[in-house]
């Protein structure tokens, strides 16, 4: 994530990093865009530049990130997150929580930004060390912290299972979604396809064993 001095910049140099690095990442690819290169564009020192971020990866991290929040795919955790507190059964909770997966594929697969920053994500791969960062960074977020309430709350109704941490869970149904943006970006999965296998795997993984 970028360095405490990036939040105290100029809002216009910070939307405007974030727009030239977004585009950058997006035409060319993680690992063929060119960390000077960005810089050049954006029109900054390359001093200054390191004063904000580490390096490229830290770079792209706040690029998805900001992109998710901006999107309204992070966000859509917390304003659900009082809805399921009131539900009180566990059928009504599953039917909510497969409404809410549908919900955020749908939304997801409409930014094509988003799509072409999680593009590089498929293809760096999972075991890539970016993907790990990623998920240390989301799991600080408050929106991770409204999603751990929603699943909490379906442990809490039975609904949910418990035999496993649900950190857990959660890396490894983000490795599946990985995966899933891969088959659909090579056209191997159309949309309705990710959508229902999403929802499977998310059943399979979660719902508490009889």
């Amino acid at each position: 994530m970028p360095l405490a001095r990036y939040e105290s910049i100029d809002e216009s140099l910070k939307t405007r990093i974030l727009e030239v690095s977004k585009q950058e990442f997006a035409a060319l690819g993680y690992d063929d865009a060119s960390y000077n290169k960005i810089i050049s564009r954006i029109g900054i020192s390359k001093g200054s530049m390191y004063y904000y971020f580490e390096n490229k990866e830290d770079l792209f991290i706040t690029c998805f990130i900001d992109e998710a929040r901006s999107s309204q795919i992070l966000t859509s955790f917390t304003s659900e997150a009082l809805a399921f507190s009131q539900i009180s059964n566990e059928q009504q909770y599953w039917q909510a929580l497969d409404e809410f997966c549908v919900k955020q594929w749908t939304d997801t697969l409409q930014h094509p930004l988003l799509m072409s920053l999680a593009r590089q994500l498929t293809t760096l791969g999972p075991s890539h060390p970016i993907v790990g960062k990623l998920n240390a960074e989301i799991e600080g977020l408050s929106e991770y912290g409204a999603l751990m309430n929603i699943l909490e709350h379906g442990v809490n109704l039975a609904a949910i299972r418990s035999d496993v941490p649900l950190t857990v869970l959660i890396r490894m149904s983000s490795e599946f979604e990985i995966w899933l943006f891969q088959e659909f970006q090579e056209g191997r999965l159309n949309k309705q396809e990710v959508l229902d296998k999403f929802i499977q795997m998310f059943r399979t993984l979660f719902e508490k064993r009889r």
